[in-house]
C-alpha cells in the first residue's frame, strides 16, 4: 500500500473517531480531544424520555457563578419577587458533573399534533390541519419529576455545546 493511500486511510480513521452515535439516539455527535472526551452535545434538542408518550424541546444555558449567586441572594431576599410560569414549561437546574458548569435547563412540551403534522409532511408528504389551539399541554408532578431524572442521567454522558 502507498503511503498516500495510507495517510488516507489514517485521515478517515481520524475522522470517524471524531463521532459517535449515542446508544439512545441515532444522531452523531463530535467528541472533543482530551484522553476522558465526551460526545459534545447540542445545547437545543429534542428528546423523548423511555415509556414516555411526550417529546420536549430541551434548550440548555450555562449559568455563571455570578448569576447563581446573584440569583440566590435574590430568593432570599426579595420576598415580592413571584416567577410566573407556564404550564407547557419546565425549568430546573443541573449541575454537570464533568467540568462543574451550571444549566438552566428549560423544557417545553412539543405538541403531538405538532409531531404528527410534521411527520406527515416530511415522510408522507401530506399536509393537514389540525386545530392545535384546542390542545391544552401542561405538566404534571410526576412528569416533571421523570422528566428531569431521565435527563440527567441522558446529560451526565455528554458535554454541553
Amino acid at each position: 500500500m502507498s503511503s498516500t493511500t495510507t495517510n488516507l486511510q489514517n485521515e478517515r480513521d481520524t475522522s470517524a473517531a471524531q463521532y459517535r452515535s449515542p446508544s439512545q439516539h441515532n444522531i452523531l455527535l463530535p467528541t472533543n480531544s482530551s484522553a476522558n472526551s465526551r460526545p459534545v452535545h447540542p445545547a437545543v434538542f429534542i428528546y423523548r424520555p423511555p415509556s414516555d408518550f411526550y417529546h420536549y424541546r430541551i434548550n440548555c444555558n450555562e449559568i455563571s457563578y455570578d448569576t447563581i449567586a446573584c440569583l440566590l441572594k435574590k430568593l432570599y431576599n426579595d420576598h415580592e419577587n413571584i416567577m410566573q410560569f407556564k404550564d407547557d414549561e419546565y425549568i430546573f437546574f443541573y449541575r454537570q458533573e464533568y467540568d462543574n458548569r451550571f444549566y438552566k435547563i428549560t423544557c417545553e412540551i412539543v405538541s403531538p399534533l405538532l409531531v404528527n403534522k410534521c411527520l406527515s409532511k416530511s415522510l408522507l408528504g401530506i399536509e393537514f390541519e389540525q386545530n392545535m389551539e384546542q390542545e391544552q399541554l401542561s405538566f404534571t408532578f410526576d412528569q416533571k419529576e421523570f422528566l428531569e431524572l431521565h435527563l440527567k442521567n441522558y446529560l451526565s454522558q455528554y458535554i454541553l455545546n
